[in-house]
């Protein structure tokens, strides 16, 4: 029997995690890592208590059309911000973790993320905004933080 590598388990668990999302475009699941020790997870939704997208419709939508990233209209928080905010409820450093998430980071993610002091970010799936994508490694080489792709 072989396991897999850490990389591995860890998008196994992200995967899932994603699977709690009530996004209509973007299932997206993360968890923050010490070693081999999972700290905290999350998954991108809108606030506690708020109506959930698939029950009201995508506010990033107008006449049935995808806004472009950046349009600032979505209710939704992302996965990286539920799971630091899971982290601070609780007390917990988040510091000099790495991240492991099923997309690549936004550029306001990433900027919150230099300030938390991570030291790394492994995603599986490219953010669909090339310029941002570019933003968020530039910034990541600047901090010296590794940005890599998991492929499986």
């Amino acid at each position: 029997m072989s396991r897999p590598c850490w990389d591995k388990t860890r998008m196994l668990i992200v995967r899932i995690m994603a699977e709690r999302s009530v996004c209509k475009h973007y299932q997206v699941g993360v968890v923050f890592y010490r070693g081999k020790k999972i700290i905290i997870g999350g998954y991108n939704g809108p606030p506690v208590g708020e109506p959930h997208c698939i029950e009201v419709g995508c506010a990033k939508e107008v006449d049935g059309k995808k806004l472009p990233a950046g349009s600032n209209r979505c209710r939704g928080c992302h996965a990286e911000i539920n799971a630091i905010i899971n982290a601070a409820y609780d007390g917990i450093s988040l510091k000099d973790c790495g991240v492991a998430c099923t997309f690549s980071p936004c550029y306001s993610c990433a900027k919150q993320l230099v300030n938390l002091g991570i030291k790394e970010f492994v995603y599986e799936i490219s953010y669909d905004d090339e310029f941002e994508a570019n933003v968020v490694k530039e910034l990541f080489e600047r901090r010296g933080i590794i940005l890599r792709q998991f492929i499986p």
